[in-house]
């Protein structure tokens, strides 16, 4: 790619701090560099490396757009350098010299064909910002334009004054007023970390804006890196065509056959299989669902919803993610992830909890057949987490299943119509007597029937227990030999549990 004075001579300082430049471009345009011969013509936008015996002072006034590196003692004593003219002292050696100019081309080209290879494969963004760093030497954002952070340089990760920014996904860019910061890099000032940052707004061929945002942060900025994120913005625009390019047949999208098998009931996931055999997700692979909340205002932004899939795909190998209804559906193949289900989730809780994001997660399974089942039992994950465990990022169906189950239970009865009469008969003998023989029994059961657990839990003497236990028996004539009488036993206690716990009376006994 072709560089400016203004990069070539930055860099040459840096190697050669004892030379002296006039006036340097900032326009693009130079070539690789040419061992200047005398008497021989200028070509145009090139280095020349060149001993000072074979120039003139007509050759340095009037070398035209090209950049000319002399070596030798009398041009270095001149006062002031003429523009476009680096001058190095005699002990400087040509040929060294024109190697590291090499090495510096060599440097953006490698950068400017990385780019170009990152925005054509399947990396993620982040590939691409933490790739141009040995050329900004700076973290890079990039945003919606109103302010949605996208993605952004790893670096950031370990610096404490951005932690704010990352942890809300939100970024304030103020725009110079007047300023066209479609068409040119724009300066600001981050009211968040108070850097001098640079910005340029982009857009896809979906006419969705986009902010790409230079951050001064281990490295003052450079009157060039202005012309070099733009440069870089060409890519990333390319990578986000890409990333928001919408399929015309949505039949052959993984996420519309997913999306499609889960809204329209008729459908049969099991005549799917060759459609997801295109897609190498086949019938004996394990997969798993999760379901994600999201806000309404989030809902309204087609963009955010774009990225937040984006970057759990890239998170998650082997997943496709997909809005549905209100929420962001995930299904993961356990198969190409390579990992089990709770490393496959543990990959992606840091980034929604980081954009306050709550998930929820279904069991494993395999094949197509129960896809809407699972999808579903990811939902009830979901919501019955958010009421339930509302400081929770994630819940597992697992979680909350129990608590499922006793609620489907009291759906159509109140707890009292469905609870065993024989602990209803105990509870209400307790509130007469102030005795505690419905909690001895429940502590027993839940004890697994140990005794000594029991009494230990209850802080009472294994022959009170005993006692006790006596008396319920004679109470209530229950047999604690039958699976099944224990099973009813035990719900009830929960359920009565969970009656207490959400403050509901029970007067109607």
């Amino acid at each position: 790619m072709r560089i400016s004075m203004q990069i070539l001579s930055d860099r040459l300082r840096q190697n050669y701090p004892e030379c002296r430049m006039g006036e340097m471009s900032e326009e693009m345009n130079l070539k690789r560099p040419l061992f200047y011969q005398s008497g021989n013509d200028f070509r145009k936008n090139k280095v020349y490396v060149a001993r000072e015996n074979d120039l003139t002072e007509s050759d340095l006034r009037n070398h035209g757009d090209n950049l000319v590196l002399v070596v030798g003692r009398k041009l270095w004593s001149w006062e002031p350098p003429f523009a476009g003219v680096c001058s190095f002292p005699e002990g400087v050696h040509p040929e060294e010299l024109f190697n590291t100019v090499q090495r510096i081309f060599d440097t953006y080209d490698a950068w400017d064909e990385r780019m170009q290879n990152l925005a054509l494969s399947e990396r993620t963004l982040k590939n691409l910002l933490d790739g141009s760093h040995r050329i900004f030497h700076n973290p890079i954002m990039v945003s919606t334009t109103d302010g949605f952070v996208i993605d952004y340089s790893s670096l950031m990760d370990t610096m404490p004054e951005f932690q704010e920014i990352l942890q809300h996904n939100q970024v304030t860019v103020c725009a110079e007023e007047g300023r066209d910061c479609t068409s040119e890099v724009c300066h600001y000032q981050d009211p968040v970390t108070q850097k001098n940052n640079l910005f340029l707004d982009i857009y896809d061929k979906n006419r969705n804006a986009y902010r790409v945002i230079l951050v001064e942060a281990t490295r003052k900025l450079k009157i060039y890196d202005e012309y070099l994120l733009f440069h870089l913005a060409k890519y990333i625009q390319q990578m986000l065509e890409k990333y928001t390019v919408l399929q015309a047949d949505i039949s052959y999208t993984l996420d519309r056959l997913l999306s499609n098998i889960l809204a329209d009931g008729n459908m049969d996931p099991l005549s799917m299989a060759p459609r997801f055999e295109t897609f190498h997700w086949k019938a004996d692979h394990s997969y798993f669902c999760m379901n994600i909340h999201i806000s309404m205002l989030d809902r309204q932004n087609l963009t955010v919803i774009r990225f937040i899939c984006n970057r759990i795909e890239g998170l998650i190998k082997g997943s496709c993610a997909f809005l549905l209804d209100e929420n962001i559906v995930v299904f993961v193949n356990l198969r190409y992830n390579g990992k089990s289900l709770d490393e496959a989730v543990q990959t992606v809780e840091g980034f929604l909890q980081d954009s306050y994001l709550k998930a929820g997660i279904s069991y494993e399974f395999t094949g197509f057949q129960s896809l809407k089942q699972y999808y579903l039992q990811s939902k009830v994950a979901l919501e019955e987490g958010m009421k339930r465990y509302p400081l929770r990022w994630v819940v597992r169906f697992e979680d909350i299943a129990l608590d499922y189950l006793l609620g489907k239970c009291t759906e159509q009865l109140k707890p009292v119509l469905v609870c065993s009469p024989a602990a209803l008969l105990l509870k209400d003998y307790d509130r007469e007597h102030r005795t505690e023989y419905y909690d001895t029994l429940c502590t027993y059961l839940t004890c697994q029937m140990n005794a000594v657990k029991a009494a230990k839990k209850l802080f009472i003497h294994r022959s009170t227990f005993l006692y006790r236990m006596a008396h319920i028996k004679e109470m209530i004539h229950i047999d604690l030999e039958n699976p099944d009488q224990l099973l009813y036993l035990l719900l009830t206690c929960k359920l009565l549990e969970q009656e207490e716990r959400t403050g509901e009376s029970g007067e109607d006994r």
